[in-house]
């Protein structure tokens, strides 16, 4: 009587291409639910860490299955490539923001005037309220900080246009209408409101304008009554992670000088993301003037 020989499939190519497939649909799940406010900031961030360990078990599954593969000669070598395959590409965020994070300082707010940032307006106040939760409290700079900012990002420095600053704010505001960005507040623009979501935010604070002749002297100044400010969130494509932007419009005798500054509302670190988000910004801003525009 002839028999014949079963192939044994290896049980750790099963749970390499269960735990892969599993992976995608949890993490759509998790972006809506925190698009959707169904979740708060620390509990997404709690199962991205938990997604996270489960695409390094299906890799450590998938290893363990090449190696029955090669020395028992079991079965399962597809799935445990569609398992490593997928792994790898869920893996492969976190891989390039640990690459900006080695490449960028660990920081969450910069500005086109390191020395004499632009104050928030409601920001501060609203930061206050969620620190509980954890939300990052608006920072005050120092010199330490300025410089290490100023080193980092060298090419983030003021512009100059050579135009007046009504014509300037209109191309802010066409900006902001473009991106999207909701507004929170304004000072020296009385006629523009305030986003529906937002609390009162008719005290505002007050602001600084001169910039200092010393690098080192980080004295406060008082706004002039000329100066603008406006407040926005702008919110990330994918998460939708909020961050705070306040640009200033000084006007000066010949030209009108604005300056930018983006901070995040959540974790120590933003990856260089709020320095590419001024820097996009600004970018918008030279082509709506007819790319006409000097350094600070």
């Amino acid at each position: 009587m002839s028999g014949y020989y079963e192939e044994r499939r290896s049980k750790a190519a099963i749970w390499c291409q269960r735990l892969a497939i599993f992976l995608i649909p949890f993490f759509i799940l998790v972006i809506l639910l925190y698009r959707f406010a169904k979740i708060d900031t620390v509990q997404m961030l709690i199962l991205i860490a938990v997604g996270f360990l489960v695409a390094l078990l299906s890799i450590v599954f998938a290893l363990k299955a090449i190696n029955e593969l090669w020395s028992k000669g079991y079965r399962g070598g597809s799935q445990v490539v569609r398992g490593m395959t997928i792994a790898l590409l869920i893996l492969m965020p976190f891989g390039y923001q640990s690459f900006l994070a080695l490449q960028f300082p660990l920081a969450n707010d910069v500005s086109t005037d390191m020395l004499n940032p632009p104050e928030y307006i409601s920001a501060v106040e609203v930061r206050d309220r969620s620190a509980s939760k954890g939300m990052n409290p608006v920072i005050e700079y120092d010199d330490d900080y300025a410089k290490k900012m100023i080193l980092a990002y060298p090419k983030l420095q003021s512009r100059r246009y050579p135009a007046g600053p009504e014509r300037v704010l209109q191309a802010v505001r066409n900006i902001i209408d473009e991106n999207e960005w909701l507004l929170t507040g304004s000072e020296g623009v009385p006629e523009i409101k305030t986003g529906s979501d937002t609390e009162n935010v008719s005290q505002l604070a007050d602001n600084e304008q001169p910039k200092p002749e010393d690098d080192s002297d980080l004295e406060d100044n008082i706004a002039a009554p000329d100066d603008i400010f406006i407040e926005v969130i702008e919110r990330t494509i994918v998460f939708g992670f909020e961050n705070d932007v306040v640009i200033r419009i000084v006007s000066e005798d010949r030209n009108t000088l604005v300056d930018v500054r983006s901070s995040a509302r959540w974790g120590r670190h933003d990856f260089g993301y709020n320095a590419k988000l001024i820097e996009g910004f600004l970018q918008q801003l030279d082509a709506a003037l007819l790319g006409i525009a000097g350094e600070g």
